[in-house]
């Protein structure tokens, strides 16, 4: 007659299987996976742009628009062309000459956020 195995001897011999082990790698690498990510939650809050405007949109050669922004969560905010480094919230005002690409950059660590606007120069 065949030996019977009870519950328990069947479990610990089903982890010795590929199977098993591979659900065993599964299990360690979500939880590795986990611990980077709550390690990147409260090591480095990720940045937050509230919002980027430009006001006016469209402005006529020579004229001026004004850039406002809110970022929350970064240890610098950087806009690109020509602005540079500015605080977490602000206004600055810009000439564009041509149709221009705005772009602002929310830095935490190595977490970025960005985000981009275009101001229009009408020359009609």
């Amino acid at each position: 007659m065949a030996e019977r195995k009870n519950y328990w001897e069947m479990q610990k011999s089903f982890w010795k299987t590929p199977t098993g082990i591979a659900i065993w790698i599964l299990l360690l690498a979500a939880f590795l996976g986990g611990g980077l990510l709550a390690l990147n939650f409260y090591g480095h809050q990720y940045p937050v742009i509230e919002s980027f405007h430009a006001d006016p949109v469209v402005v006529v050669p020579g004229g001026a628009s004004n850039l406002s922004w809110s970022v929350i969560g970064a240890e610098k905010v950087l806009i690109h062309p020509g602005v540079g480094a500015v605080d977490l919230k602000g206004t600055v005002r810009v000439e564009p000459n041509e149709t221009t690409e705005y772009g602002i950059w929310a830095v935490n660590g190595t977490i970025n956020r960005s985000m981009t606007l275009k101001i229009m120069v009408d020359r009609a």
